[in-house]
């Protein structure tokens, strides 16, 4: 089996929260006339860090989606066998219509991604747009990044592709199968 995800780039993720939105549009997450801010539901979140005072300022960003784990916590947790890993692209997902809604997959997800639709009684999370990836097309959150800082594809070979541009991977940030690639340096922010 071959192990399909993301890589991150910190260098080039700007914050800007588009992956988020073309998610969320691309997966139906959110109803127009009842959304409420805070409130609507994300496969993916964007975490920002800022250290430093003014004029020296360093910022950086991270997409965190479902890792989609190698043994995952959410799989082993749920009672009736609706989290599934594709045996051909290793992506975790979860059947609704064998979901019980016991939450129990919530509670063991360590990344906190996997939502819960109140009104349906089942879980749901990214899938790296499964539907998407099986025709030769990449995840939305992937295609719409205006930065390029989000890459999709074999995760041995997104680690090939990094040690040969000579970046260096944050181990601790990409034990599973999103690589997170380390900010240089460079990212500090300076008024003239």
């Amino acid at each position: 089996m071959k192990q399909l995800g993301l890589m991150i780039d910190m260098d080039l993720c700007i914050g800007c929260k588009t992956c988020i939105v073309a998610c969320r549009n691309y997966h139906g997450l959110v109803d127009i006339e009842k959304a409420v801010p805070g409130e609507i539901p994300f496969y993916l979140r964007v975490e920002s860090r800022r250290e430093g005072t003014y004029p020296m300022i360093s910022a950086s960003h991270r997409v965190i989606p479902c890792q989609h784990c190698k043994t995952a916590p959410c799989m082993k947790a749920c009672p009736t066998g609706a989290i599934t890993k594709d045996g051909q692209t290793g992506i975790v997902q979860i059947d609704r219509e064998k979901c019980t809604g016991e939450k129990k997959c919530l509670e063991a997800c360590p990344w906190d991604v996997i939502q819960f639709d109140e009104a349906g009684g089942f879980a749901h999370k990214c899938d790296l747009c499964h539907d998407r990836v099986l025709f030769g097309e990449l995840p939305v959150c992937a295609e719409v990044c205006m930065t390029n800082a989000i890459t999709f594809g074999e995760l041995e070979l997104l680690k090939q592709k990094a040690r040969a541009e000579g970046r260096e991977i944050d181990r601790k940030m990409s034990p599973m199968s999103v690589v997170y690639l380390k900010p240089t340096p460079k990212n500090t922010l300076a008024s003239p």
